[in-house]
């Protein structure tokens, strides 16, 4: 009994327990910050790209030469985010719109077996043709 009174009393490796109970809840707190700066930076680009697009669309009038430039924009950023679709409402006055999705990078497909999930985001950019 007296061995079982000095092992409760005794507190080395105490740290090394509380450090690896904090380490799963800390690599979850970076995976989740890391995904939020991940969507931001979507939001972000997918916003240019439908600038970007409203930019030269205004100049050129061409869809194709302003989609191509939309796409530059979006594939800069790697392969998390993909582009669904870019179309332009209008004639003179004109509303572009980009629909994008974002990948969730938290574990790659391998890992979980299933299909990566993804958010879909839309940005809209208004203009003018110039003639």
């Amino acid at each position: 009994m007296k061995w079982f009174k000095r092992f409760r009393k005794e507190e080395s490796g105490s740290a090394t327990i509380e450090f690896l109970g904090i380490v799963p809840v800390a690599l979850i707190l970076l995976m989740v910050i890391l995904q939020f700066i991940v969507g931001i930076n979507g939001v972000l680009v997918t916003q240019s790209a439908a600038n970007e697009y409203a930019s030269v669309y205004s100049i050129t009038k061409n869809q194709s030469e302003a989609s191509a430039a939309a796409n530059k924009i979006l594939n800069s950023t790697g392969n998390y985010l993909s582009s669904q679709s870019i179309s332009v409402n209008g004639s003179k006055n004109f509303t572009a719109q980009v629909n994008s999705k974002i990948k969730l990078i938290f574990l790659p497909e391998k890992i979980r077996g299933y299909s990566i999930p993804q958010i879909s985001l839309q940005a809209t950019a208004s203009g003018r043709v110039i003639e």
